[in-house]
């Protein structure tokens, strides 16, 4: 059998490097990271195709993919973390089917950015799915599906990997099955479908006036390296990188976003709309390689985090 891969990011990189000496490659098909995202895989991917001389695409127009792809036999397109829907134009020249990954509770949490929603919204599991690719997103039937179980400590990072270990483990079994045409369709309800958006940086600006688990959600689904839940101390804009949620104290005079409290070595307290938050460890704008404990950031209790700067 032979294969086309679309490829982006790090589940991108991993695949390629399980399927490179296990199956044929026809083409490979990379999309570039977005300028804001600190790893950056493009290359990595590219290196090792250019090491066993395959045939590849780098940011292509669908035009420039399916004019190279009419020139070539092929049996299966397996998409890998790309994030561009693939037009019907390219998917109906591989001889059997389309393939897709995404992680995810599907139907829910169709779309963009899934884990890290899935943490934001303070869900207890998500999964890994392979699904048949079609015109809307995420919505074919599923050839391959684990539950991942999420805990309250789970960062994106730990998240993450829970994710890729199982894919890596799952892909064989799948490609094991589709060169001997055995995987079994399950159709997805898509009454109960529910979808993300993607998210930008700027998405991740705290309302202190929030709950406080809120709060902790939001930082523990964005910490780096992605862009990071983020406030403003004075001028300066702060990037939370950890978080723990404190035993509350009943404040009668509560101003949310007040620093209440600085530990030494160990970061500072914060009012939320309904408790206290312990900031560990931060950095700033531009500062993200000096990540250092919160004391050594914001140092005084008179300080009032904000979302703009003061």
């Amino acid at each position: 059998m032979k294969y086309v891969l679309f490829l982006c990011h790090r589940l991108g990189f991993e695949a390629l490097q399980i399927l490179m000496n296990k199956v044929e490659i026809s083409l490979v098909v990379i999309e570039k990271e977005h300028d804001h995202e600190i790893e950056q895989y493009w290359e990595k991917i590219s290196s090792h195709i250019m090491d066993c001389d395959l045939p590849v695409l780098v940011n292509p127009k669908a035009s420039e993919i399916e004019k190279y792809c009419m020139r070539i036999s092929f049996d299966y397109l397996i998409s890998f973390g790309y994030r561009k829907m693939i037009p019907e134009a390219i998917r109906k020249l591989a001889k059997s089917d389309c393939i897709g990954t995404h992680f995810a509770p599907l139907p829910q949490y169709r779309g963009f950015s899934p884990l890290n929603w899935v943490l934001i919204n303070g869900e207890s599991k998500t999964a890994i799915n392979f699904f048949i690719l079609e015109d809307d997103v995420d919505a074919g039937d599923i050839i391959f599906h684990e539950d991942i179980f999420i805990s309250d400590s789970d960062t994106i990072i730990t998240l993450y990997e829970k994710c890729i270990n199982s894919f890596k483990k799952s892909l064989l079994k799948v490609v094991e099955q589709l060169e001997h045409g055995t995987h079994s369709r399950t159709m997805q309800d898509s009454s109960l479908a529910t979808y993300c958006c993607a998210r930008n940086p700027e998405d991740g600006l705290i309302d202190w006036s929030q709950k406080t688990r809120i709060i902790q959600n939001l930082i523990r689904a964005t910490t780096l390296p992605f862009p990071c839940a983020y406030t403003f101390y004075g001028q300066e804009k702060v990037l939370i990188v950890s978080s723990e949620i404190q035993p509350n104290r009943p404040y009668v005079g509560r101003i949310f976003g007040k620093v209440v409290k600085i530990i030494k070595n160990h970061g500072v307290e914060v009012l939320t709309g309904d408790g206290i938050l312990l900031i560990k460890e931060c950095t700033l704008e531009g500062m993200e390689s000096r990540v250092t404990t919160a004391d050594k950031v914001i140092q005084s209790v008179r300080a009032t985090l904000r979302a703009y700067p003061n």
